[in-house]
């Protein structure tokens, strides 16, 4: 029973002290990801990513932005009837190196 007791206790006590080592980490981090929100969308190079409108079809091709996938609704309103963008599709402009 004193034994269980003791384990416990250290574990206890290894617990604490990883939560706050691990809390300065995760804190540390949404720090970063604030900083780098804040800068605007991370565009990468070459990718591109297809809005469309479900109601008119009206389309709307721009470099891919990190975080988006196919089926998210974005900020982004149709011009025709103000309803909201779904990303469609999301495809590299890349040309890829031809095999021998």
């Amino acid at each position: 029973m004193v034994v269980s007791l003791v384990i416990f206790a250290v574990a206890l006590l290894i617990g604490l002290i990883m939560n706050n080592k691990y809390y300065k980490i995760i804190k540390e981090m949404l720090t970063q990801v604030k900083e780098t929100e804040s800068k605007g969308p991370l565009v990468l190079s070459g990718d591109v990513e297809v809005l469309m409108c479900p109601r008119c079809g009206y389309s709307k091709t721009l470099p891919y932005r990190l975080g988006d996938y196919v089926g998210k609704v974005v900020d982004e309103t149709c011009p025709n009837d103000g309803e909201k963008l779904i990303v469609h599709a999301i495809y590299s402009s890349r040309p890829t190196e031809q095999l021998p």
